[in-house]
């Protein structure tokens, strides 16, 4: 079988071009393990060399997992591209080590370090805004085993797309061409390729899926593979529509910084509004899939709920559903953020004089000094805490006064509070209390400034 029968066959150029995987002149990096998969892509893009001028790259990376066959793999890469001339960057990452550090498996290491090397070597080919492509071997058969295997550990409609044609630089110019046919290619034309042991092992859960049961779903239908990759692509185009209508609910919804509006949640319709909490979470984490269901199920069935509510995330992080906005806060940034939190107050007394005028500033506050009968302390909360509400001596505890007007729990102990015993002279940033206003019969006057001499 010749590389343009072969290109014919699989429709390979009509998927580039429906995707929009390569343009004239692209630089591509090809990700060369030396499995058949991918000595395949090479001779792909060797076919497609001359007529999108392509300059291709190689890319190996040994992960010092399989000791000697590792390095016999990667010296076949390296003779390879030798023979055919093409730039090649062989790397060693000791992926076990790795692990170690991190906590993660093998396997999910592996991916990270091999596509952060893929987008490291790629972004150095950039020339000026021309963006250098990543070529990925997976198939026909890696997609399908990617949507069963998220199908057995649950998943949404995200999971149900499968493996993206395209995702930023990446490409995957075989991922509508079969394992059957990618070996037909190469054993016609005595190519060789190298061959990962592991991938026999049915004791992992993609193996498991490779060996025992798509080839069942071959039986009861020969094109099942196919099924499953149009199938694919049809939910993937809805996915898209679903994002675009997600970006605009977070755009209706935002609000100062980073938080959003409750009640664009609580109506949309509940598709969209999954979507947008998913797209709205993944901007706080590392990867958009430590976001799970579950999250987004418990954050949906608490938006109907009346006051604060909590849900804990990944990487000590917490998503607030407060009152009527949606945040997150990061535990980590609150510790470093944490220090003297009541060295910015400056006082004086003065003499009052009728008529003075007093200071509209929201953190610049007078009380009437005669009034106060214990030293001032600037604090937070504290059991017995209260707070005069209106002129007839009426008192409100604070923690209730706190739940009336709608602060965060996760504020109220930080919020600074200037005391006098039990008794609370002013909430910083928000009341004073009424017993310590200025009246007719003040005489001395205690002047509070936070932040300086100069605020809002």
């Amino acid at each position: 079988m010749t590389i343009g029968s072969f290109l014919k066959k699989n429709k390979i150029k009509e998927f580039l071009e429906k995707n929009n995987m390569l343009l004239k002149g692209d630089r591509v990096v090809l990700g060369l393990s030396g499995g058949p998969d991918s000595v395949c892509l090479f001779f792909v893009l060797l076919g497609l060399a001359q007529e999108y001028d392509l300059k291709i790259y190689a890319l190996h990376v040994n992960h010092c997992i399989r000791g000697v066959d590792a390095d016999e793999d990667q010296a076949y890469v390296e003779e390879l591209c030798k023979e055919y001339q093409v730039p090649l960057r062989s790397l060693k990452i000791d992926i076990p080590a790795l692990c170690k550090e991190t906590g993660r498996g093998l396997e999910e290491e592996a991916r990270i370090a091999r596509y952060q090397a893929f987008e490291e070597y790629a972004a150095e080919l950039d020339i000026d805004d021309r963006i250098t492509k990543i070529a990925i071997a997976h198939n026909a058969d890696d997609n399908a085993e990617t949507v069963i295997f998220h199908m057995a550990r649950g998943t949404g409609l995200d999971g149900m797309c499968g493996i993206a044609a395209t995702r930023g630089r990446i490409i995957r110019p075989l991922l509508q061409v079969s394992k059957a046919d990618i070996l037909e290619f190469i054993n016609s034309n005595g190519l060789a390729y190298c061959v990962d042991e592991t991938n026999s092992d049915v004791e992992y859960d993609r193996n498991r899926i490779r060996h025992n049961i798509l080839p069942e779903l071959q039986q009861i239908n020969p094109k099942a593979l196919e099924h499953i990759s149009d199938m694919t692509a049809r939910l993937s185009e809805v996915a898209e529509y679903i994002s675009l209508e997600a970006r605009g609910l977070l755009e209706i919804a935002k609000e100062d910084g980073n938080s959003l509006r409750k009640r664009a949640f609580v109506t949309a319709p509940r598709v969209i509004a999954t979507q947008a909490l998913k797209e709205y979470l993944s901007r706080f984490m590392p990867q958009q899939k430590d976001v799970s269901a579950s999250h987004i199920e418990t954050i949906l069935g608490l938006l109907n709920e009346d006051g604060e509510r909590q849900v804990k995330l990944p990487y000590k992080k917490t998503l607030i559903i407060s009152y009527e906005k949606i945040y997150v806060i990061d535990e980590d940034e609150k510790t470093d953020e944490e220090g003297e939190p009541f060295q910015n107050f400056s006082y004086r007394e003065f003499n009052y004089e009728q008529g003075m005028n007093y200071p509209v500033e929201t953190y610049t506050k007078w009380f009437d000094c005669d009034r106060i009968t214990d030293n001032v302390v600037i604090r937070t909360r504290a059991e017995g805490d209260y707070l005069t509400i209106d002129s007839a001596g009426n008192h409100k505890s604070i923690q209730d006064y706190f739940v009336d007007e709608k602060i965060p729990r996760h504020l109220r102990d930080e919020i600074p509070l200037v005391c006098d015993g039990s008794h609370v002279m002013w909430v910083v940033g928000y009341r004073i209390s009424e017993y310590y206003k200025i009246s007719s019969n003040t005489t001395r006057v205690l002047e509070i400034i936070y932040g300086g001499t100069e605020n809002e």
